[in-house]
């Protein structure tokens, strides 16, 4: 989802609460609490010092020294998010856009799907961490508490084709109100127990704690990255409020009410160690019970909204970069450009989300499950990272090799320490996420030979200069849609094909995707007169634009060159793959690939040709 920019710092600022924090501001509703279950502590001093030192420290580390000071600093026009960052360092091609890197193409997807795999515990623990409040009031509403988070789990996919531009205003101001209210509430235990705050800013006892329980004390670690969970929303959601909102509002509210609520929650354990059941809703008084499981109900509903949203800009940006096949994608807003609402993906989503909520019933047991993936993708945007700063940006190469090792330590650790998560539920991200590096790195390398094979397969433009007739070809035009734009596709094959273009216009139309997220319409298309029969258009999309033929059209005619007309006919091939004799894919692998292919949505359904105007050619490919 991107936001078009408000004119006020101050209203990107409430914007940015409601976008950029909704995940990881809604991490207190459950974080300590696992983290006390992995310690297998009920509330001593010693115990709560430690905890609550680990969490500051990593808020600190992970988030105000990591992402905030020097990953937010990297952006590509903008654009923030692992696969911008790919973007950055691994430019398309002229022609095509293969991603030429293979081992940093790899640490992408692995990183990417393993942020959409997480991403589907995100809502599930989020919605039944805030419902289960109502457990707190009365034991006699704990049998509904799986029912209430499926209905509202139902409400938010419901909703989610109607795009987030009308209730976007308000997610910002319940999302102050929510930062305002934990904090408070944190503030109230504090005062308490000051001492929780004073001595748990020591790092020694994170430290003390980690060590003195051997390896208990650093699989803690496991549920600490909890508390981070949210962080990758602040790189992928740079370009819609800036860097400079979202680091205002992490330093004034959001980072401070995170820790007064964290150690808030631990000051109530050494007041009421029964606190440690539900030490979050514990910190509320009886009266105020009810309105904050309404309040971090509409807050996690939020959260998760971002999350989805964000989920949807990145199977677009996925699509662009031609690491994931085309599945219909719908702009829901005529005026924020980049709100998107992809169908398949929403109701997979919503489908896992329900089946998690009822398989663990829990936020307890949903935690176990939770945080692997996600360490995963943060060791992947510190790799690439790495590649982009030393090979692109041409920082010190010793300074940017001492400052990524100090980030891979910090994220390998979370990683190491999340791993006992896998057999406890942990395997169901990781799963999802095999599947999905599985599925794209074989669309890549799929596409890369198909492309190969339809490449063989084209006429030479010299070639087809030599034998086309003169003049003007006042008969029609013949658009070829071509991933390799130095030849002329179907010639070969097609007869009809053959003698229809002795008397019309040809035209190959490539489309290509930019190194940048958004092009204007002067930088839309190059427009290249072989002859007066033989045109070549280039035609470029940003990564993260969806490709449409109108714009196309219009720059073209800019160019003195008019294609929208009835007599304009759009050739594209229908691909029937078959094995090739020797050095082919793999028999498994290229029946997956046919598969994706089949089911990929046509590129002129993407593009919205007139279905008057296509015209599908079989051809036969070997890969």
């Amino acid at each position: 989802m991107k936001l078009r920019r408000p004119k006020t710092p101050l209203t990107l600022i409430v914007g940015a609460m409601g976008v950029v924090f909704g995940d990881i501001g809604t991490s207190p509703l459950y974080t300590l609490k696992v983290c006390l279950g992995l310690a297998g502590s009920k509330g001593g001093l010693d115990d709560v010092l430690g905890i609550c030192s680990l969490l500051l420290w990593a808020l600190v580390i992970v988030v105000c020294i990591k992402y905030v000071t020097f990953i937010l600093r990297v952006d590509h026009d903008g654009e923030g998010g692992i696969l911008a960052l790919l973007a950055l360092a691994s430019p398309p091609p002229k022609f095509g856009h293969m991603i030429r890197s293979v081992g940093l193409t790899l640490i992408v997807v692995v990183g990417a799907s393993m942020l959409l795999g997480d991403g589907i515990i995100t809502p599930a623990i989020s919605v039944i961490s805030a419902v289960e409040g109502i457990g707190v009031v009365s034991m006699a509403f704990q049998p509904y508490v799986v029912p209430i988070s499926l209905a509202v789990i139902v409400a938010l996919f419901a909703f989610q084709s109607r795009g987030t531009e009308k209730v976007g205003g308000l997610f910002g101001p319940v999302m102050v109100v929510w930062f305002i209210a934990i904090g408070v509430l944190g503030a109230f235990a504090v005062a308490v127990h000051p001492e929780v705050l004073i001595r748990g800013i020591d790092p020694r006892y994170a430290l003390h704690f980690v060590t003195r329980n051997g390896l208990a004390g650093f699989t803690i670690l496991g549920g600490v990255v909890l508390a981070v969970t949210g962080v990758e929303a602040l790189y992928a959601d740079l370009s819609h409020f800036g860097r400079k909102p979202i680091v205002f509002g992490w330093y004034s509210l959001v980072f401070p009410a995170l820790i007064l609520n964290y150690f808030g929650q631990g000051a109530k354990l050494l007041s009421d160690p029964n606190a440690a059941a539900n030490p979050f809703y514990a910190l509320a008084p009886g009266w105020a019970l009810i309105p904050m499981v309404v309040l971090a109900t509409v807050a996690t509903v939020i959260a998760s909204q971002a999350l989805i949203s964000g989920t949807f800009t990145l199977v677009e940006q996925a699509i662009a970069l031609n690491l994931a096949p085309r599945v219909l994608v719908l702009h829901t807003s005529d005026r924020y450009k980049g709100q998107v609402f992809v169908p398949a993906v929403n109701l997979w989503l919503a489908v896992g989300c329900a089946i998690l909520v009822i398989g663990f019933r829990s936020s307890d047991r949903l935690a176990s499950a939770y945080g692997l993936a996600v360490a995963f993708t943060m060791l992947c945007t510190s790799l690439v990272y790495f590649v982009v700063i030393s090979k692109v940006l041409h920082w010190n190469r010793w300074l940017s090799i001492a400052l990524v090792a100090l980030f891979v330590v910090v994220d390998g650790s979370l990683v190491l320490a999340s791993l006992p998560k896998f057999i406890e539920g942990g395997w169901i991200p990781v799963s999802i996420s095999a599947v999905l590096v599985l599925m794209s790195l074989t669309w890549l390398e799929g596409r890369r030979c198909l492309a190969k094979a339809l490449a063989d397969q084209q006429t030479p433009i010299e070639e087809v200069l030599e034998k086309l007739p003169a003049g003007v070809g006042e008969h029609g035009t013949m658009v070829f849609l071509t991933p390799d734009p130095r030849g002329v596709p179907f010639l070969a094959r097609h007869r009809w094909v053959r003698d229809r273009a002795q008397e019309e216009r040809i035209v190959i139309l490539n489309i290509a995707r930019a190194p940048t997220p958004y092009l204007t319409n002067e930088q839309r298309v190059t427009v290249e007169r072989h002859s007066l029969r033989l045109i070549r258009v280039i035609a470029r999309f940003g990564y993260m634009e969806a490709p449409r033929i109108d714009p196309i059209l219009r720059s073209c005619d800019a160019f003195g060159l008019d294609l929208d007309r009835d007599d304009t006919s759009f050739f594209y091939a229908d691909p029937k793959i078959e094995a090739a004799p020797q050095g082919g894919m793999p028999a498994w692998r290229r029946q997956l690939f046919a598969t994706l292919l089949r089911n990929a949505r046509p590129l002129p359904d993407d593009l919205r040709i007139q279905a008057e105007r296509r015209i599908e050619l079989g051809i036969t490919v070997q890969i």
